[in-house]
């Protein structure tokens, strides 16, 4: 028992440091790309230069009280897509990964064209469950 229990203790304590390994993101020098409010969330999407483009993009997701604060609302997960006239849906790549800052993901995306694409959002943890879709241009 005391075996399984320091086992236990181990794999705990280097999953919990590997997680504390993230790469920190300065939202301070990133600008608003959008804004997107659900209740007493808001969602906002930011990067460099504020706009997102065709191509590999780099953005930050962070999740804000009303007074504009990061708040913890859990797991996340981000889809993105592009209406084509008669045709499937074009989908953007995504991976979504924690900070290790309240409230702060980094997003890697690929948008393989222009134009107005349609951002779906969802959340489980401590704020309970959340989802939410909305428009951004890319440029």
């Amino acid at each position: 028992m005391k075996k399984l229990l320091a086992i236990s203790m181990m794999l705990f304590l280097t999953l919990g440091f590997a997680g504390c390994g993230a790469k920190k993101v300065n939202t301070e020098n990133l600008k608003e790309v959008a804004t997107h409010v659900v209740g007493d969330v808001a969602i906002v999407l930011l990067n460099g230069t504020g706009e997102l483009k065709q191509g590999q993009n780099e953005f930050v997701v962070q999740f804000r009280d009303p007074k504009g604060q990061p708040i913890n609302v859990g797991d996340v997960q981000l889809g993105s897509s592009m209406s084509m006239p008669s045709m499937a849906p074009m989908s953007g790549d995504s991976e979504i990964t924690p900070t290790g800052q309240t409230g702060t993901y980094r997003v890697k995306s690929n948008f393989a064209m222009s134009g107005a694409w349609h951002f779906t959002v969802s959340w489980t943890g401590p704020r309970g469950q959340g989802s939410t879709a909305f428009n951004s241009n890319v440029r």
